[in-house]
């Protein structure tokens, strides 16, 4: 939350923020407050992928009985911040699970669309379009984010 203090008073057109009449008796100027709220309010699919990334956290190895290592630290960091930073744009977030190499994948669905978004161990993103259940594009999550945009909203 974020407040200014000491606003000076301003009359916009016939509406004013001020109150006229009122003053401080040791100002002769009339002052106001705003407040602004900076707050974040996540919708509920990616609030729910943040809490089980949460959980992610606390995965030991073996976690599915077959061997498979918990997610690192970096592929859930990357993953958090792509919710982050993407949380807003016009994408159909849908799922979110462990891999067994500690990967992170997050993924995209609406009707015959999907998107896979792998955030791998080592820092990197990588990316696989679907349509009708068939791989159309595979590469970069740098590379192809236009991409991913432009196939859920085209």
């Amino acid at each position: 939350m974020q407040v200014l203090l000491s606003e000076p008073s301003v009359a916009y057109g016939r509406n004013t923020s001020t109150l006229h009449g009122v003053t401080d008796p040791m100002s002769n100027q009339v002052s106001s407050s705003t407040v602004l709220n900076n707050s974040v309010h996540f919708a509920e699919p990616i609030a729910e992928m943040f809490k089980k990334l949460n959980r992610l956290e606390n995965l030991a190895p073996n976690w599915d009985s077959y061997g498979a290592e918990g997610p690192s630290r970096r592929a859930i960091s990357q993953a958090r911040s792509f919710l982050m930073r993407n949380h807003k744009l016009a994408l159909p977030f849908y799922f979110i699970a462990p891999g067994v190499n500690g990967e992170v994948m997050v993924e995209l669905q609406q009707g015959s669309k999907a998107a896979e978004l792998y955030f791998l161990p080592e820092g990197e993103g990588e990316l696989v379009l679907f349509e009708n259940d068939e791989a159309i594009a595979e590469g970069s999550l740098d590379a192809l984010f236009r991409q991913l945009i432009d196939h859920f909203n085209s």
